[in-house]
């Protein structure tokens, strides 16, 4: 296979990535499902392995290990399942016309794929090219639209390309350092429905009672409007990694990765009900204004160390300490850029978060490798008052198995399967003047297959 050809399959791997959406199974809408093969030990030992070549993503610096031009291309279905049992949700919460919230209970069901390409070629003694494409981040959650919380969130969908070209040195036998650039990609779309009471009460001189006789009162469904805002951007941004022999049989990789910083730009697109385009008051105010909207994101930053060490011939150790920088997330702030007016705010007030993962693989003589993990992921927002139904997170709880079977010395398959237990996460919030109480319960299950090639 000519190295060409390996950038023809990455070009038609980013066009793929670029059709399916992808589900979020790290904390928040960070996606570690980069490597089959690591899932199976809980993403365990992910800078330090560098057996394969989703070492472009997981420690460029590790490419070195690799010493011939090598290609992985894997896929990953998320399974999330996720249901809200209501708690006492009211609508015009704190006034006069306050009463229990209407609406269906709240669902995701969602199925995403989620698929990576990587390319290792040597190209002197000491050096190795590598190009991954993937997606780091990304998002999907839907509900009906008449589902209770639908004020606070219908359709939430955010899809990160990350295409990664890195290079990496080998400066002794023993330690190898790792740089690369990555151009990502940011699509987003959010939907929610919105109380035409609570849009017509906002316009000035408006009173409850006008307003509740226009619109049926707060939170009546029938008279529901709808908003959808979509926008994109995109931005370059930078790893360092390192991967370092200490011992025989003993690997160490400590790898950072850069957030992308972005504006957002897009449109809103609001849709009245028969009742808000007929009422001047509920038209023109908040979420009710068409137009051209951008909203800054900063992504995490993330710092990863990794361990891994063979114990016998046939059994190695692996662990993984990894800090996010969410912290780098408060609050979003959705701007129509003509009015200069905010027509929307995700208040999340992120917190920073670390994972901890331990596994193990055998390899007994023969084709097999078998692999196994344990992971814990924090969560980085558990407040009722800031959880948010497009991110209903909390800390979750990995149990993985794998295996790897080599066909022969140039051809192998990884699958991998992990369980995560979720916590339950609570939410008690306000949104157009309707309280979501409530609390989600979540699980979720990945299955991940990979095959690799030796040329």
């Amino acid at each position: 296979m000519k190295p060409q050809n390996g950038f023809r399959i990455a070009v038609a791997a980013a066009g793929l990535m670029g059709l399916i959406p992808a589900a979020s199974q790290a904390s928040s809408f960070q996606i570690l499902e980069q490597s089959p093969a690591r899932l199976g030990t809980a993403f365990s030992g992910t800078a330090s392995a560098a057996n394969d070549a989703t070492t472009v993503f997981f420690n460029p610096a590790g490419m070195t290990e690799l010493g011939r031009r090598e290609v992985s291309a894997a896929g990953h279905l998320i399974h999330v399942e996720s249901s809200f049992d209501n708690e006492g949700s009211t609508a015009a919460d704190g006034s006069p016309l306050q009463q229990p919230l209407s609406g269906s209970s709240g669902e995701t069901d969602e199925m995403g794929f989620v698929p990576n390409l990587y390319f290792v070629q040597p190209i002197a003694d000491r050096w190795r090219f590598g190009l991954g494409i993937n997606a780091p981040f990304g998002l999907v959650t839907e509900y009906d639209n008449g589902w209770i919380g639908r004020y606070h969130g219908t359709k939430s969908e955010l899809q990160v390309l990350n295409i990664n070209p890195t290079f990496a040195f080998e400066v002794t036998g023993q330690l190898s350092v790792g740089f690369g650039l990555s151009y990502q990609r940011i699509d987003t779309t959010l939907e929610n429905e919105v109380d035409s009471f609570a849009a017509c009460l906002a316009a000035p001189g408006a009173t409850a009672p006008t307003c509740a006789a226009a619109h049926g009162g707060p939170g009546n469904r029938p008279a529901d409007s709808s908003v959808e805002i979509e926008g994109d951007d995109s931005d370059v941004v930078a790893d360092l990694s390192v991967h370092w022999r200490p011992l025989q049989g003993t690997r160490v990789g400590l790898v950072w990765r850069q957030g992308g910083d972005f504006t957002i730009e897009g449109d809103a697109d609001f849709s009245p009900s028969s009742t808000c385009a007929s009422d001047p008051a509920c038209s023109a105010t908040g979420q009710a204004i068409d137009g051209n909207v951008e909203a800054d994101l900063e992504l995490p930053d993330t710092l990863t160390l990794s361990a891994s060490h063979r114990l016998t011939e046939a059994w190695q150790l692996h662990a993984d300490i990894a800090w996010t920088e969410w912290s780098s997330v408060k609050e979003i702030g959705i701007v129509n850029i003509d009015s200069n007016q905010t027509i929307d705010n995700l208040n999340l007030q992120y917190d920073d978060t670390m994972r901890y993962a331990l596994g193990a693989s055998f390899e007994p003589q023969g084709p097999w490798t078998w692999r196994f993990g344990l992971a814990f992921d924090e969560a980085p927002q558990t407040d009722q008052e800031f959880v948010s139904v497009r991110i209903p997170d909390q800390d979750r709880f990995w149990t993985s198995v794998g295996f790897n079977y080599a066909f022969s010395r140039n051809a192998s398959v990884d699958v991998g399967y992990a369980h995560l237990f979720v916590d339950d996460s609570q939410i008690n919030k306000v949104e157009q003047g309707n309280r979501l109480r409530g609390n989600f319960d979540s699980q979720a299950n990945i299955v991940g297959i990979q095959a690799n090639w030796r040329f």
